[in-house]
C-alpha cells in the first residue's frame, strides 16, 4: 500500500457550527427511511441485532485485524479525518484501516458506530478525494444511518435462519433495506460535499471507483461521465430496458456511479447548497422548530429561504 497521500494542506475550508443533518438530507432517502420503519418485523430485527452482539463482533474483528486509525497511527488519514468531522460539527467515531483488495468503505454499529475503509480504497483516492470518502460516510453517522445500514448489510444472509422469515418476506424486507441503502447514498454524498466544497472532488472519486484505476484517470473527462448518465437515464425509453435496469439494481446498497455523479453534480448548482455554504441552515438546537414550506408542506428549516424539496421561495 502506499505509505504517502498527495500532500494538499493548504487549503481553508468552511465549517457549519451545529449542522443538523436535515440540512443535507435528501428526500427520498427520508422517504425510503419511512417505509422500511413502517414493515412490522424490522423491531423483531433490531432488537435480534442487539441480542446476539453483532455490532460487538464485528468491532472486536476489526481490533484484532485491522490498524486503528488514531493521531499517532496512520495520522495523515486520522488528520483527514479530523477535519472532516470538524467541518461537519460531529465527533469523529472510530475509524479502521484493513487489509483488502476490494475497493470499499463502510460504517457498522449502532450504539457505538465505526468506520472502516479498506486500503484498496486509500491506494486509489488522492488526498482530497479520500477525505470526500471519509465525510461520506461521517454523513451516515451524522444522519442516523449506522443501524439501518448494519442490518441491511446483514440481512441478507442472516434473515432466514435468525429470524424464521419465509423466502419471500426476507426477499422482501431485504429489497426493501437495499432501496432505502441507495437512497441513503444520496444524503452521504451531499455531506461528502460540504466538507470537501469541490463538486470536481466528488466526481473525481465517482469516476474511478467506477474505472478502478488511479493510472488512467488522466484520461477520464468529467462532462463525458455526466453525459454517460444521460444516455443511461435515456434508455428507459424501452420497458424491457427498465426490467432489466430495475433487476440489475435491485440487490445494490450503492447506486450506480453515474447516476451518484449527476445527482451530486445537480446538487452543488442548487439554492439549497449555496445557502448552506453562505451559512444558512438548520442546526441541532433549531431542527425541532421546523416550519411548513407554503408551496408543498414540506418540513424545513426558519433558516431556509428556499424549499429543498420543490425548491420555490419559502418567504412567500
Amino acid at each position: 500500500m502506499s505509505t504517502s497521500l498527495n500532500s494538499n494542506s493548504a487549503k481553508i475550508r468552511r465549517k457549519f457550527p451545529g449542522l443538523s443533518s436535515t440540512a443535507f438530507e435528501h428526500p427520498s432517502d427520508k422517504a425510503a427511511l419511512d417505509a422500511v420503519k413502517n414493515i412490522p418485523v424490522v423491531d423483531k430485527i433490531f432488537r435480534r441485532f442487539f441480542e446476539l452482539g453483532l455490532e460487538r463482533i464485528m468491532r472486536i474483528q476489526m481490533m484484532g485485524q485491522a490498524i486503528h486509525v488514531t493521531p499517532r497511527q496512520c495520522p495523515k488519514i486520522y488528520k483527514l479525518f479530523k477535519e472532516a468531522a470538524d467541518i461537519l460539527d460531529m465527533h469523529e467515531p472510530d475509524l479502521f484501516l484493513v487489509s483488502n483488495p476490494t475497493i470499499n468503505a463502510f460504517t457498522f454499529g449502532a450504539e457505538r458506530p465505526f468506520i472502516v475503509i479498506h486500503s484498496a480504497l486509500v491506494d486509489l483516492l488522492d488526498e482530497d478525494e479520500l477525505m470526500g470518502v471519509l465525510a461520506h460516510e461521517l454523513g451516515h453517522v451524522k444522519a442516523g444511518h449506522a443501524l439501518y445500514r448494519s442490518i441491511a448489510h446483514t440481512l441478507a444472509q442472516l434473515a432466514s435462519q435468525m429470524f424464521g422469515l419465509g423466502g419471500l418476506a426476507s426477499m422482501g424486507l431485504t429489497a426493501s433495506l437495499y432501496d432505502w441503502s441507495r437512497k441513503s447514498e444520496l444524503t452521504a454524498d451531499r455531506a461528502e460535499l460540504l466538507v470537501v466544497q469541490d463538486v470536481d472532488v466528488c466526481l473525481r472519486s465517482h469516476m474511478k471507483l467506477a474505472g478502478g484505476s488511479r493510472s488512467i484517470y488522466a484520461q477520464t473527462n468529467h462532462q463525458e461521465f455526466l453525459q454517460q448518465a444521460d444516455t443511461y437515464e435515456e434508455l428507459d425509453y424501452s420497458t424491457l430496458n427498465k426490467v432489466y435496469k430495475f433487476i440489475q439494481e435491485l440487490w445494490l446498497t450503492h447506486p450506480v456511479p453515474v447516476f451518484r455523479a449527476k445527482e451530486i453534480s445537480a446538487w452543488a448548482k442548487s439554492r439549497q447548497y449555496k445557502e448552506i455554504m453562505d451559512g444558512h441552515y438548520p442546526t441541532e438546537e433549531y431542527c425541532f422548530i421546523l416550519r411548513a414550506c407554503p408551496h408543498c408542506n414540506s418540513k424545513i428549516s426558519p433558516s431556509f429561504f428556499f424549499c429543498p424539496d420543490c425548491g420555490k421561495n419559502t418567504r412567500i
